[in-house]
């Protein structure tokens, strides 16, 4: 298990894999400005909730459910960004003879959204709909509940994902079974906001669920949290929510690779 203490070798890690989510998440930007790629979903903001929270799951062990703009978190679990690029380009494939006469809005319509999936570190490939991979999380580790392994599940989500009927039924039965899950909810906030600690708006969160809230810029804040959430629930102390606020247009003053 990843140590929460950020040592100065861990943090050039972190930065390096935040600036390696940005500088691919650009250049997947400029193929879809350019017709290559119909559909692209930037991590643009969120580079440190997914790198810090990501590095502190135990690959090939423990299970992720991304949601498609999580580009930070394949690539920190192992996807290369080969490899990405390579996901980017062959979904994106359709007929374009001259018999076929596919448009460009039905080429559109081929692919709403990014399912990432690589078996190698157990990452679920994502659904299209929306906060359904958290009912999917909450099966998996109810499973490896059943089976005594010291597997924790972590599935992300975010995009108005709270208004969703999945993701309060598997917060639910996560909280019901006490299930080892840690549920990240990817918040788009304002500056004002991230200073707050008010929890998820809607209804009540269940009882047995712990929640936090931290700011989704701060990747040392992110990295300790996630690490310290990761071994209180491989422990079996219960399901997690955290809900990480990340900026909605980071500017260079608050932009979290401006050190870089």
């Amino acid at each position: 298990m990843v140590d929460n203490v950020v040592s100065g070798t861990l943090l050039r890690e972190l930065y390096a894999r935040m600036l390696q989510t940005r500088l691919v998440d650009e250049c997947a930007w400029r193929l879809h400005t350019q017709g290559r790629i119909h559909f692209m979903a930037r991590a643009y903001g969120h580079e440190a909730a997914q790198v810090g929270s990501a590095i502190c799951i135990e690959k090939g062990t423990d299970f992720t459910l991304p949601y498609y703009r999580d580009l930070g978190v394949v690539l920190t679990i192992g996807m290369t960004p080969y490899e990405v690029f390579r996901s980017y380009l062959q979904t994106n494939e359709t007929p374009t003879s001259s018999a076929t006469h596919t448009t460009d809005q039905e080429q559109c319509h081929t692919n709403t959204s990014q399912h990432w999936g690589y078996h190698k570190h157990n990452i679920v490939t994502g659904p299209a709909p929306v906060a359904t991979q958290i009912l999917h999380a909450a099966g998996i580790a109810f499973a490896g509940k059943l089976r005594k392994a010291p597997v924790v599940t972590v599935a992300y989500c975010g995009d108005e994902a709270t208004n969703e009927p999945d993701f309060h039924e598997g917060l639910r039965f996560a909280a019901l079974h006490q299930l080892p899950a840690v549920f990240i909810y990817e918040h788009d906030c304002n500056q004002d906001e991230r200073s707050q600690q008010a929890p998820i708006a809607g209804p009540s969160l269940p009882a047995g669920l712990a929640h936090q809230r931290i700011d989704g810029s701060d990747i040392i804040a992110v990295y300790t949290t996630m690490s310290t959430a990761m071994q209180r629930t491989r422990e079996g102390n219960g399901p997690l929510l955290l809900e990480m606020c990340c900026p909605t247009n980071p500017s260079l003053n608050n932009d979290p690779l401006r050190c870089c």
